[in-house]
């Protein structure tokens, strides 16, 4: 009986977290061309929520850049989703602290909203089906 209860709570800790999230099309801070989840098919994708006013998103940005360097770091888009800062605040940011995501934005929080990203940072791994895989207050060590 212990043993058919643990099956039954791993498989609810794996499949709580695969569900596709919802689609989205986002303005660029660059001004480059909005971005759309579907066009994101060939690679998995690290997505960063955060903002301009956050300490904490600060403090994981070496950590994300020591990401996107890594091995591994070729089988990825990383996106850095901003929720709520205006372009003007994102430049500002960008220069201080040198942030190297593509960087999009969410300036009505909209998508962070039904994305369930009610606090920030958070940090969301896709497969290439469009699978959540990793979700955390703090990215991972290393890319799974």
């Amino acid at each position: 009986m212990k043993n058919i209860m643990l099956l039954m709570s791993l498989s609810l800790i794996f499949t709580t977290n695969a569900y596709t999230p919802k689609e989205f099309k986002l303005d660029s801070y660059d001004k480059s061309a909005p971005v759309e989840l579907k066009n994101l098919n060939d690679k998995k994708i690290l997505i960063n929520f955060w903002a301009t006013w956050c300490t904490s998103c600060i403090e994981e940005i070496p950590i994300l850049h020591k990401l996107k360097v890594s091995k591994n770091a070729k089988d990825y888009h990383f996106i850095a989703i901003s929720a709520g800062d205006s372009r003007k605040k994102i430049k500002k940011f960008i220069r201080r602290h040198k942030f190297n995501y593509k960087i999009l934005m969410d300036k009505d929080n909209s998508l962070s909203k039904s994305w369930g990203v009610e606090a920030l940072p958070v940090t969301i791994i896709l497969d290439k089906e469009r699978k959540i895989i990793y979700e955390g207050i703090r990215p991972p060590k290393t890319l799974p």
